[in-house]
């Protein structure tokens, strides 16, 4: 157990085998105040590593119940909500984000009917995470400065379990939001913040953030060489930690550079590889409908429309099922282009029903990033309206 705190922070993998192996040999050792409390700490924490490793919901399952039958028999409030906050983690990956909110708002409003203000601090930084990724942006950004605010309240032991430096986590969310909020000035501090710092002191996943976020503002600012920059940095760093979810996310990441630099079938390349390595592995699958929304924008700049509307109509379906609102945003903006320039009879009308649920996504998640590709949409649809009046007069 000690050997999976110290090193939790630096080598997950290796963290998530002693938490495995503390469990093993506890297993038929009978019931005491000890051997309980070890057998909660190393099932829960199984749970809250596991994600980054591609362990399935349905396979974390039997050691959250664990865990939480044993956090409950022994009244340990503290460690019951951190296990549903870690449980709803996993939840997210290939399942809905929505309901990691869900999970983490149950695990707060426990925490919130006792005095641990550690505990409430610390899910209020989970909970900016989750409302991240169901699209809640300035919901997101409103809990990560509130948590940030009290992070010192933050004590060592919950530090330990998380297995990070939750300061740094929140600084790099809060630049990454900022990014999908389209408020690029005020994340660029933040994000060198992170980057500025000893990368040997940082978790692997929190200190590639920034790279992430960076090529997704070079993506909409069409900066080709910012985003071939963080790419090939986000791509060595998830090599070199050997992390399945940092990998997913940095060749994906790769995959969208070549697109700001106009190397599609490059771009096409390294997208698919990421999806096809995220589905293999089971490892951040969250990301799954986003990669999907980038491969469907990559095959349409390289008018392949029917590969477009394939890989697009699978971005929206995983979308929409687990709760992904921002890549829905996306997927539906590529769709309503490709609809749109079709020239097909009916398609148009789609399109321009696409056009409108990428205007209320956009809307409702804040996402301005996108405004300009939604926009661009938009320009289509006044140029057919005035083809369509032309020809008709």
């Amino acid at each position: 157990m000690r050997a999976a705190v110290w090193v939790g922070a630096n080598d997950p993998s290796q963290a998530l085998r002693s938490w495995k192996k503390v469990r093993e040999l506890l297993t038929h050792q009978p019931p005491s105040q000890m051997t309980d409390y070890l057998k909660m700490m190393a099932c829960g924490q199984i749970v809250n590593f596991g994600w980054r490793e591609g362990i399935s919901a349905a396979d974390a399952q039997v050691y959250f119940e664990e865990a939480r039958g044993l956090a409950l028999a022994m009244g340990d409030l503290r460690a019951n909500t951190l296990i549903h906050a870690a449980y709803g983690r996993i939840l997210a990956n290939g399942g809905s984000a929505d309901e990691y909110v869900e999970r983490v708002l149950e695990a707060k409003a426990l925490a919130d009917t006792g005095t641990d203000t550690s505990v409430q601090v610390t899910l209020k930084a989970i909970l900016c995470h989750a409302l991240r990724l169901s699209g809640r942006m300035s919901e997101a950004l409103q809990m990560n400065m509130e948590a940030a605010a009290r992070a010192s309240e933050i004590v060592k032991s919950d530090r330990e379990t998380l297995g990070f430096d939750i300061e740094v986590w929140l600084t790099a969310m809060r630049g990454q939001t900022l990014v999908m909020l389209g408020r690029a000035s005020e994340a660029r501090p933040l994000l060198d913040r992170v980057l500025q710092l000893d990368g040997s002191q940082v978790d692997a996943i929190h200190y590639v953030i920034p790279s992430l976020a960076y090529v997704d503002l070079a993506w909409s600012e069409g900066d080709d060489g910012l985003a071939q920059h963080h790419a090939d940095r986000a791509f060595s760093l998830a090599v070199k930690s050997g992390n399945p979810y940092l990998r997913v996310y940095a060749q994906a990441s790769r995959g969208l550079s070549h697109m700001v630099a106009g190397r599609i079938t490059s771009s096409i390349e390294d997208l698919t590889a990421a999806l096809d390595f995220a589905r293999t592995r089971k490892a951040g699958l969250e990301n799954e409908a986003r990669i999907l929304a980038d491969l469907a924008n990559a095959y349409r700049r390289k008018g392949d429309a029917a590969a477009a509307l394939s890989a697009v109509d699978e971005a929206i379906a995983v979308a929409v099922k687990r709760h992904a609102r921002i890549p829905e945003c996306l997927a539906r903006s590529v769709r309503a282009d490709l609809l749109l320039r079709s020239g097909r009879s009916g398609e148009a009308e789609e399109g321009t029903k696409e056009l409108d649920r990428a205007t209320a996504l956009l809307h409702e998640t804040g996402a301005m990033i996108f405004a300009p590709f939604v926009g661009g949409a938009g320009k289509t649809v006044k140029a057919n309206r005035s083809s369509n009046e032309a020809n008709n007069i």
